[in-house]
């Protein structure tokens, strides 16, 4: 079954994935990108998992389940308000009030129908409530009366992580590398502003189409290899959670920078997301010191 939101039908992911059986095979398709020796899910809940420490001991953990759904969800969110946008852009007036009205009536026949599975899931609300908000917010004609979610019967259950969902790759990209246009402990700066936006382009390339962009010039930030390869695990792990990484990662790494010119993509792999190396400068933001308390 196809479950890809599409020009056709903006939402249909949100359709398709309201469903256990659905729920289960997105999961197993997001853990085939973690280098677990074993897992087991008990849905709605929790994954159970045995992995491998930088030690080499095998260690037992838990996760919740959430940890993993939600940069689903917050990616299929993003991609369903392109389409409604695109969609919305090449009807004229008439066509996009039953367009926004039938997109509206869509995510509340959803909730009406999947209660059960909603209350298990009570994050899945969010981003519905999200596709409504920015019907009328950024698509409804002035003076139209908004659409309204009726959400009785749901049980909202708020959780740590939901903040994530509506925080956009570009807020992503920013919270963690911002801190490369300004200066280091040797108040030198890291990246001068030329080098600092070109640095954004090619991130903001890797993660929206998910390959090496084409390379105009490499970069040189003033900071440890350590510290510049560790921003990348912390992007990594804020987009996609599980452990093991997408091997473009590692060619970015190694493509941008200079100061990675010499090393092979194997040494950038084996030391991805290793902390013990990495300085704890004052320079480093909240968002890259947070992993490494």
């Amino acid at each position: 079954m196809e479950n890809k939101s599409t020009l056709q039908n903006p939402i249909f992911f949100f359709e398709y994935i309201l469903n256990d059986n659905n729920i289960y095979k997105e999961l197993v398709k997001q853990l085939e990108y973690s280098d677990f020796k074993s897992y087991h899910m008990t849905l709605p809940s929790e994954l159970n998992y045995v992995e491998e420490n930088e030690d080499g001991e095998f260690i037992e953990k838990t996760m919740d389940i959430a940890k993993l759904l939600l940069p689903i969800l917050r990616r299929e969110f993003k991609k369903s308000k392109e389409l409604l946008k695109e969609n919305y852009i090449n009807f004229n007036f008439e066509q996009n009030s039953h367009f926004l009205r039938f997109q509206f009536n869509t995510i509340q026949s959803l909730l009406n129908d999947n209660l059960e599975i909603i209350n298990k899931y009570s994050y899945f609300l969010l981003p519905l409530r999200g596709l409504v908000k920015f019907i009328n917010e950024r698509l409804a004609l002035p003076n139209v009366v908004h659409f309204t979610l009726d959400e009785t019967g749901i049980i909202y259950n708020p959780i740590n992580e939901t903040d994530k969902l509506f925080k956009s790759n570009d807020d992503t990209i920013l919270s963690i590398f911002e801190y490369m246009k300004e200066e280091n402990e040797k108040k030198e700066k890291i990246l001068n502003d030329e080098d600092y936006q070109l640095l954004l382009k090619y991130i903001t390339h890797l993660v929206e189409k998910e390959e090496i962009p084409y390379i105009e010039k490499q970069l040189k930030p003033n900071i440890s290899n350590d510290q510049l390869r560790f921003s990348f695990w912390v992007l990594h792990y804020e987009l996609y959670t599980t452990k093991r990484k997408r091997k473009y990662f590692y060619e970015f790494i190694k493509a941008v920078f200079l100061n990675f010119s010499n090393s092979e993509i194997t040494s950038i792999e084996s030391q991805f997301g290793t902390k013990s190396r990495v300085i704890k400068d004052k320079f480093l933001p909240h968002s890259i010191l947070k992993y490494l308390t």
